[in-house]
């Protein structure tokens, strides 16, 4: 069985935080670790916030041993990882994503575009 969940945000810096609390309360709810699942929508926020400058989606499918994160905006411009210089302050969102995901890419849609991660959704550890 699919669990899903979705949640829209504003262009503001703040709502990177909110997306990510958002991430964190869906996969507790779930059962699941959050670790690379928060920093992971994370980073796609902030890309959909500095670059696309649009209203976006967050949304969170969990099934079996996966967990999908979609940020879907309005812009169409396609994201691509970029090659950083090692003193850059930004810019390595994407490679970060790419490290952390099982696998990651974008769709074009009517309305902008989808970034997605796929990841491994391990259960949370059993206290003692």
């Amino acid at each position: 069985m699919t669990s899903r969940a979705s949640r829209e945000f504003s262009p503001e810096p703040g709502e990177v935080a909110a997306a990510r609390q958002f991430a964190r309360a869906v996969a507790t709810g779930w059962g699941i670790d959050v670790g690379d699942l928060v920093v992971v929508v994370g980073e796609l926020a902030a890309n959909a916030v500095l670059h696309a400058r649009s209203t976006y989606s967050v949304t969170l499918r969990h099934d079996g041993d996966r967990v999908v994160v979609e940020v879907a905006d309005r812009n169409a411009r396609m994201p691509s990882p970029a090659a950083v210089p090692a003193r850059a302050l930004s810019g390595r969102g994407l490679t970060i994503v790419e490290q952390l995901a099982r696998s990651w890419g974008v769709r074009p849609e009517a309305d902008g575009k989808v970034v997605w991660a796929e990841l491994w959704a391990p259960p949370l550890p059993v206290s003692a």
